[in-house]
């Protein structure tokens, strides 16, 4: 049985682009409630907002950066 051939950025975008759309939207509308809320300086916040960055930088492997940084 053949292998499928690895899939180009272009087709995971396809395949993947409207979850992602999704979750972000979630999260920018999760921030926006706290901030309604009043905010708050707690340290779960926080390492929200770090992973937030690390999601959307260009570095390499935002997976293991965010694990890394969640478990710190």
């Amino acid at each position: 049985m053949a292998l499928n051939p690895p899939k180009t950025a272009t087709q995971l975008l396809d395949l993947y682009y409207a979850d992602m759309r999704s979750h972000l939207l979630e999260v920018a509308a999760a921030f926006d409630r706290i901030d309604r809320g009043g905010g708050t300086s707690d340290p779960r916040l926080q390492a929200l907002r770090r992973l937030a960055r690390i999601a959307v930088d260009e570095r390499p492997e935002r997976a293991r950066r965010s694990l890394e940084e969640l478990s710190e």
